[in-house]
């Protein structure tokens, strides 16, 4: 890794920040890029611009990127699907196409599980389980996971996308049921969630340390995987958790939405090719995000 170069994109991001910091500590070269400025984004861009982005490349010797930007989940910008659509599909084709152009050697897409669509089994899902995706982010995500597959193995370009489950954890801006649960613990209230089966998540430090192992392993097999904690989480499972964290909550069940149902996912390829096993499991996880915002 010495004479590796990192561009992170998403940078000021949840993840990006993340994975990020965990260079830094790892005393890596690593350059972040993002359109926000922050402490961990020394380029302050977007990528809209193909040819900007393969100078930016080119001047900083990139020789690896782990693509962590972009719109992070259904629930942003929900009301503009263009707009969803230019950024992670146009502008991670930008990305890549400079990639290819520019001599880097890795390229780690940021997928999600939710590319899956809404699916719940038995057996763990694989690799080869079917995208349906259900919403314009989740096809967004699909879209670029079937670009990759069109192109792997077929190009120089090392490709590897990491299908995150949900991603929680201090520093998260936007909210999906860990965090509406903790916030109205905090507040003394019920936590009013739409009705879901139990899901596989993954703490923040897991899902940056899930990247870098992938970024940097000569070892893996497959274009494709999943990046989860085994557990299955009911947010009962979640609610439970923060009232042993000193914050009891209760819960009401939003019966005029959908079911969502997700999982459970095959873990074992991440594990067997690049050496990822989650540490976090959701009773630690949720006891530090509560701390955190004390």
């Amino acid at each position: 890794m010495a004479n590796d170069v990192t561009l992170v994109t998403g940078a000021s991001g949840f993840l990006g920040k993340a994975v990020m910091k965990l260079l830094a500590g790892k005393s890596h070269h690593a350059v972040g890029l993002d359109p926000r400025p922050s402490d961990t984004a020394q380029v302050v861009d977007d990528l809209s611009d193909r040819s900007r982005l393969e100078a930016l490349l080119t001047a900083e010797r990139v020789t690896h990127i782990v693509h962590a930007g972009g719109v992070s989940g259904p629930m942003v910008l929900a009301d503009n699907p263009v707009e969803v659509i230019a950024i992670n599909v146009l502008g991670s084709l930008n990305l890549l196409y400079a990639a290819m152009e520019s001599g880097v050697r890795t390229f780690i897409y940021c997928s999600s599980a939710a590319a899956l669509g809404n699916f719940y089994q038995d057996e763990p899902v694989d690799e080869q389980y079917p995208l349906r995706p259900n919403n314009t982010y989740s096809a967004s995500k699909a879209a670029m996971e079937m670009v990759l597959r069109g192109l792997w193995r077929k190009i120089p370009l090392d490709l590897c996308s990491l299908r995150f489950t949900v991603i929680y954890g201090p520093g998260r801006e936007t909210t999906f049921t860990v965090e509406e649960i903790i916030r109205a613990a905090r507040a003394g209230k019920a936590a009013r969630i739409a009705p879901m089966t139990d899901w596989p998540y993954i703490y923040i430090d897991d899902a940056a340390r899930a990247a870098v192992q992938a970024c940097f392993s000569e070892n893996r097999k497959q274009l494709s995987y999943f990046v989860a904690h085994p557990e299955k989480v009911t947010p009962d499972d979640i609610a439970a958790a923060a009232a042993t964290a000193g914050k009891p909550v209760r819960l009401e069940i939003d019966g005029s939405k959908p079911k969502a149902a997700r999982g459970p996912l095959d873990i074992e390829p991440a594990a067997r090719d690049f050496g990822f096993r989650a540490q976090v499991g959701h009773r630690e996880g949720v006891r530090r995000l509560i701390e955190a915002t004390r």
